[in-house]
């Protein structure tokens, strides 16, 4: 177990890729996200879980500011899916269940977040999924982050 939070020189790699971003140079800065961004490449991930330290909630697309007042295609499913999470994690002793609802309600937004650029990077508006030139590391191929659909 550890709980502490890591950062690649300043950059936190949850929040590292392509969507939402409103600067093309501030997305696949890290090594961590590029690494994810070849595995997410090369594989279809139907289903996407990610813990957040410190707090005890399921949260789902959207977290993004741009979809703030917009529920994901799949809220019904994923509200459904969370809620389940929800009942199987139960409580503890001192806790009750485990929260769940969008990130946006639960959590906070963030632009280039790994949970809505996975959910959404091959299908979302073009405007939404920039493809990145980082300068970090060497830079990175900008064709790696043009999505199928994107």
């Amino acid at each position: 177990f550890r709980n502490k939070r890591e950062e690649d020189f300043g950059v936190d790699p949850n929040r590292d890729f392509p969507f939402d971003v409103t600067n093309p140079k501030q997305c696949m800065r890290t090594i961590a996200g590029r690494t994810l961004n070849e595995l997410y490449r090369q594989s279809l991930v139907q289903l996407g879980l990610t813990f957040h330290g410190g707090m005890e909630v399921v949260a789902y697309e959207w977290g993004a500011p741009s979809y703030l007042k917009y529920d994901s295609p799949d809220d019904l499913a994923q509200t459904e899916l969370a809620q389940a999470y929800s009942n199987f994690g139960g409580s503890f002793h001192s806790t009750k269940a485990y929260d769940y609802g969008t990130m946006n309600d639960k959590v906070y937004y963030v632009r280039g977040g790994m949970e809505d650029w996975a959910y959404a990077a091959s299908w979302a508006d073009p405007k939404q999924v920039l493809p990145c030139k980082p300068n970090d590391y060497g830079g990175y191929d900008e064709k790696k982050t043009i999505y199928n659909e994107s």
